[in-house]
């Protein structure tokens, strides 16, 4: 599995398409923008650190859609990232 390091995040919003996120620069000058449904961060996982879910959605990004310039987080990393929290203790 790829590892991109990051060196810098902006959080961004993109109203017209409902998202929330980071745009992510890469240590190699790449910029990347990793997207989260705002129904999904309102609705189901409020409260969720949206930057550790974009880290680690970019982190874990093939080359393919770094490439694209955009990457919109799955469902399932939502899941993961929220039972980390849950057992680390910063649950909700």
């Amino acid at each position: 599995m790829a590892r991109h390091k990051i060196v810098d995040m902006e959080k961004k919003k993109d109203r017209a398409r409902r998202y929330a996120g980071y745009r992510c620069v890469l240590e190699d000058g790449r910029s990347v923008q990793a997207w989260v449904s705002a129904d999904d961060l309102d609705l189901e996982f409020h409260g969720l650190d949206l930057k550790s879910v974009c880290k680690l959605a970019v982190e874990r990004a093939p080359e393919k859609d770094l490439e694209s310039g955009e990457i919109v987080v799955q469902r399932a990393l939502l899941i993961e990232v929220e039972a980390r929290e849950q057992t680390s203790g910063r649950g909700r």
